[in-house]
């Protein structure tokens, strides 16, 4: 079914805010634990890093295009 763009801009909010969220606790996590990471390690977080901030840019880019489209 369907669903309406609210509904897809509002899914696409919480998903933003779960993926910030979740950043915001990898920094954290980054700041407390790095020290004790191999160099393996601090190559799996950066690539994580920036897979979560190109799904963020995407889904930002998403939420503006339904947000135009509910403007319309």
């Amino acid at each position: 079914m369907p669903r309406t763009l609210q509904e897809q801009l509002d899914q696409v909010e919480r998903d933003i805010k779960l993926f910030t969220e979740f950043d915001r606790a990898e920094k954290a996590r980054l700041n407390c634990e790095s020290y004790l990471w191999t160099a393996e390690d601090r190559i799996e977080w950066q690539e994580t890093q920036s897979d979560n901030a190109r799904r963020l840019r995407e889904l930002l880019d998403e939420r503006e295009a339904l947000r135009r489209q509910l403007n319309l």
